[in-house]
Formats: structure tokens, sequence, C-alpha cells
């Protein structure tokens, strides 16, 4: 029960910390959307791959039922982040298509667990169930209609990102608020 409660903490704290970067970035790019693609997908490359990396990590070490898309959601970003990274200005439409499958395919993953959220009493099921969705229709806006101009790319992907962390922000203090009932179920 204890690594139980170990391994709680250390996954909710740091997909928090990942989360305030992904803030601290959409602030940045908000306020910034004329610094460019370029230095924007960087950043954005490199959280990606740090957030990758980070989810299989939590894959390998967890085998209940809750991280059992976190491979999938590490390698998109992985990938994702890496041609974000290499080839910023040679891929804008593809990273926009790109960043848009990921947003949707990381939101179904928010969506499978705000469902499993809901079999276990967790009252931010619902919230996240509609963010999740909200998401999802933004992300395949991305997909149908790249933006053309580089700074309303930006400055769109920014809010983007920015909900995107600030929903799950608020899903691991949701999560945080009821961690017994949630370790008791991962006891399982």
């Amino acid at each position: 029960m204890n690594d139980i409660k170990k391994t709680f903490n250390y996954v909710t704290i740091g997909t928090m910390i990942l989360d305030i970067m992904f803030i601290v970035l959409g602030i940045f790019l908000v306020a910034n959307p004329s610094v460019g693609v370029n230095a924007s997908l960087f950043l954005f490359g490199v959280i990606l791959m740090i957030s990758g990396l980070y989810s299989i990590i939590k894959y390998i070490n967890n085998n209940s039922v809750i991280f059992r898309f976190e491979l999938i959601y590490g390698i998109l970003s992985i990938v994702v982040g890496l041609i974000a990274f290499f080839k910023p200005f040679a891929l804008v439409n593809l990273i926009t298509v790109l960043v848009g499958a990921w947003l949707v395919i990381s939101s179904f993953i928010k969506f499978f667990v705000a469902n499993e959220l809901r079999r276990v009493g967790i009252e931010s099921w619902t919230f996240d169930m509609g963010i999740s969705v909200l998401t999802i229709i933004l992300g395949l806006m991305l997909i149908i209609n790249p933006f053309g101009g580089y700074i309303i790319l930006t400055t769109y992907v920014a809010i983007l990102i920015m909900m995107y962390a600030a929903m799950d922000l608020v899903e691991q203090f949701f999560i945080r608020k009821r961690a017994s009932k949630i370790i008791k179920f991962l006891s399982k």
C-alpha cells in the first residue's frame, strides 16, 4: 500500500509540474506570438519529449488500467516533439495537423480516464469529460482547417496548450483530493 501511495504522489506531482510547464509555455506564446513558429515549436518539442518520456515511465512503472494509454500518448508526444524540434519551418502545416492529432488523441485518453473516474465515483469526471470533448473538437479544427498565419497559429496553439494543461492540472487537484479512494482502487 505504501508503494502505491508513493507512486500515486510521484505520478500526480510530476503531472502537475508538466502541466505548469505547458501553461508557462502557453503564456509565453500568447504574450510573444511574433517570436515565431521556430522558437515556439522548439520549446513545444522539448516539453512534448519530456512529457512523452514521463508518460512512458508511468506506463512501465504501473500496471493499472488507468495507465493503459500512457504508452501511446508517450510515443506520440515524443514523435511530435522530435518533429517540432528538428523541422519546424519545413513542416509547419504537418506540425499543425500533428498538434491537432496529438490534442485529439490525448483528449480521447482524458475522456477514457474521466470515464474511469466516473466508475470510481470521483466527482470531477463530468468536468474532465466536458473539457476533453471541447479539446477534441478544437484538435479536429486544427486537422481540418489549419491556420495559414504563423502568429495566429502560435496564439491558437498556445491557447489550446494552456486549456489542455489547465484541465489536467485541475484534474490532478481533484485526484489528489480523493487520494485515499483512488489508492484503495489501485490496490485491488
